[in-house]
């Protein structure tokens, strides 16, 4: 198996990086990353775990195919809270001309 290539301004942080296992002579595909709860509140944190998915798929850690779904899960949850985000401001500037009509 070949290390994937990576470009010269693409990289990965160590605590980012699963470590290889080494068992009787063998070396073994890296650990699997533990499941801690993500957070995607913002569009910020959305953005970067669609950065963590993508590098996760250069390297090699994750398929591609499977790396393509989560990325359309992930732009649907940014979707979803665009559109919140959207609704939200929206309503402020309803209640905003409300009462400019009742100052009139």
């Amino acid at each position: 198996m070949t290390k994937p290539q990576i470009d010269a301004d693409y990289q990965i942080g160590m605590d980012e990086c699963p470590q290889t296992q080494l068992v009787d002579g063998e070396v073994l595909d890296p650990a699997p990353m533990q499941a801690g709860k993500i957070r995607l509140n913002d569009a910020e944190t959305i953005r970067m775990e669609m950065a963590r998915v993508y590098r996760d798929m250069r390297t090699g850690r994750i398929p591609t195919q499977d790396g393509t779904r989560l990325a359309y899960v992930l732009d649907m949850v940014r979707k979803s809270h665009e559109t919140c985000e959207l609704q939200h401001r929206i309503e402020v500037i309803e209640q905003i001309n409300k009462i400019r009509k009742v100052k009139k």
